[in-house]
């Protein structure tokens, strides 16, 4: 899969799509940021926001994913995915979808773990397919408040991911498995 930059603000069809192609069988979504450092809390205030959707286990890891990597292996995944506060060097508030491997550009990481090295080590011991939805902060500071921007984004994505696991669901409870693939554009 290829890096997608959504945009300032996420086109929810966009991102719903490729969400719906890659998102298969068991799925885990792990919030990740720390919640007293402004936009870097992004991650975790979406997980918070779609907790109570049924079809996924969702976890709010805050800024210790670390911890919660034999929660995520007990759901025996076939599909991780990470929502956290990169900075991808565009507009505050822009969101991408990242494979593991267009993750290791984005460096240095305000977490102890480098998010390359954590979805790395999620797609080795689960033999899960690991996406990381990725959300540009404007500020990170220390008891600073969450941009508009960012607020303005993890509400849609928020939303875009409870369309996803929803409809999901639906097809679940009527006898259908999803077996979409996104593929590449040629």
């Amino acid at each position: 899969m290829g890096s997608t930059l959504i945009s300032t603000r996420v086109e929810n069809m966009n991102l719903q799509e490729q969400l719906a192609a890659a998102m298969q069988g068991t799925v885990v979504v792990m919030g990740i940021g720390n919640p007293c450092r402004g936009d870097d809390a992004a991650g975790s205030l979406v997980a918070r926001k779609i907790s109570d959707v049924p079809g996924a286990h969702v976890i709010d890891a805050q800024d210790v994913p670390e911890n919660y990597l034999c929660q995520v292996a007990d759901q025996r995944p076939d599909t991780i995915v990470l929502i956290d506060s990169v900075d991808l060097k565009s507009a505050p508030g822009s969101v991408a979808l990242l494979d593991k491997d267009q993750t290791a550009a984005y460096w240095p990481s305000t977490h102890r773990v480098p998010i390359s090295l954590l979805m790395n080590y999620l797609e080795r011991e689960n033999h899960a397919r690991v996406l990381l939805i990725a959300i540009q902060p404007r500020q990170t500071a220390f008891l600073q408040p969450m941009s508009a921007e960012v607020s303005s984004s993890v509400e849609a994505i928020a939303s875009v991911l409870k369309e996803v696991i929803g409809g999901r669901q639906m097809l679940a409870h009527a006898g259908f498995t999803s077996r979409l693939s996104l593929k590449e554009p040629t």
